[in-house]
């Protein structure tokens, strides 16, 4: 029998929206950022997709300018606390949006999948705009489970995990169902990994399993921890590194799913590490940036961030990016950091209001987000619903813009 830990009922409080009853409730979500020739797209606090131009906002044009950037709120029909009436009410956004061919598809927490096409967006067609390529899965008022983890395209098609423990093959151009697959435990709240003729998919009751890209059939390939895993694994030539509630990052074999090495922090790992050049970068609930060669899970460097500010305990909860030579990574109290990958030597980016003293966070809200790189410049889309935008060579904040 596995171990369910408290860790468990604290992730799910963390994400849990209200359910269910005449019950009305502010949108939530932490969806990160994505770009896709010079425009970034991402989800807002109040349910929105969001196209914003980077040299826009430079320019303070009013939003959204004629220059790619448009807003379009998602939806989804619930009750009213007073008198139970069915509204629309916006959607929670988890996960990061993934462009398609120049088109958005995001997941949402109400269990629908967006295919949306920019310039229908732009000119506020209604949607789906099907001669612009635009669909919803499921079509009818059907819906599949929650949706936390973010969609993965590949070739022609899109596949994204439910919180009905199932994975989801969708046709691309036009959302039909290629597959779905049997449950696979409670809930999937992670974004699979997708390579060759295999999806990799790790569960909140502890396993990681392959499955065929083709039909969506499991396959003779299965790992098995003590405790479940909210962390989405990552692919690093043949090593899965995928981190789990018992506080351990595993490094697994993807040709036969032996376990190669495991790593124990202070507490558990919720973000993806970052791999590059056979080093795994893992940020961790403990605060801290792990260092690790990929092959034997030696610890090269760690990075405590308490060490730099006045709050001495922190969270690590959106992974960190690799923008040129430097490691970026952002902390749940909003401090950033701009690190040496060599040697995990810090600097904390400085907040603009920051006048009288260095103490105060990098920025004005907590950072649950994944992170977004574009020309050298890192953007952050923070709990107050502002993404702000550090310039990585100058170590400053340049600017930051309210997406309500």
């Amino acid at each position: 029998m596995k171990i369910r830990t408290l860790a468990c009922v604290g992730v799910f409080c963390f994400l849990a929206l209200s359910a269910g009853g005449c019950v009305s409730s502010k949108p939530q979500g932490y969806s990160g950022v994505t770009s896709y020739a010079g425009i970034l797209y991402l989800g807002s606090m109040d349910g929105k997709i969001v196209a914003v131009n980077p040299s826009a906002r430079s320019q303070e044009l009013p939003f959204p300018s004629s220059n790619g950037e448009w807003s379009y709120p998602i939806t989804t029909l619930s009750k009213s606390m007073l008198s139970c009436s069915s509204s629309p009410t916006p959607v929670s956004i988890y996960g990061t949006p993934v462009v398609v061919d120049g088109s958005v598809c995001v997941g949402t927490y109400s269990g629908k999948v967006l295919m949306i096409n920019p310039s229908a967006r732009s000119q506020n067609l209604s949607f789906p705009h099907m001669r612009g390529g635009e669909w919803i899965y499921p079509r009818t008022d059907d819906v599949i489970g929650a949706i936390v983890g973010s969609p993965v395209a590949e070739s022609d098609t899109i596949y994204v995990c439910s919180s009905d423990g199932r994975v989801y093959a969708l046709d691309a151009t036009y959302g039909d169902e290629k597959w779905k697959s049997d449950t696979l435990g409670d809930k999937l709240w992670s974004t699979p990994v997708v390579t060759g003729e295999t999806v990799y998919v790790s569960t909140f009751d502890g396993h990681v399993y392959a499955l065929s890209a083709e039909d969506g059939s499991l396959l003779p390939w299965v790992f098995e921890a003590e405790t479940g895993f909210v962390s989405s694994p990552v692919l690093y030539k043949d090593t899965l590194i995928v981190g789990s509630f018992d506080r351990k990052l595993y490094a697994i074999e993807t040709d036969g799913g032996d376990l190669l090495w495991e790593f124990p922090a202070a507490n558990w790992f919720w973000a993806a590490p970052v791999l590059d050049d056979g080093i795994a970068y893992a940020g961790c609930l403990d605060g801290r940036v792990y260092a690790l060669n990929v092959e034997s899970g030696e610890e090269l460097w760690e990075l405590d961030t308490g060490d730099f500010v006045e709050k001495k305990k922190d969270h690590i909860i959106s992974s960190p990016i690799l923008v040129d030579d430097s490691l970026v990574v952002a902390t749940e109290s909003g401090n950033v950091f701009v690190v040496n990958p060599k040697t995990g030597s810090p600097e904390r980016v400085k907040n603009p209001d920051d006048s009288q003293s260095d103490d105060k966070p990098s920025v004005d809200a907590p950072i649950w987000s994944s992170l977004c790189a574009l020309d050298s410049m890192v953007y952050v889309r923070a709990q107050d619903n502002y993404l702000y935008v550090v310039d990585v060579a100058e170590r400053e904040m340049k600017l930051k813009f309210c997406l309500d």
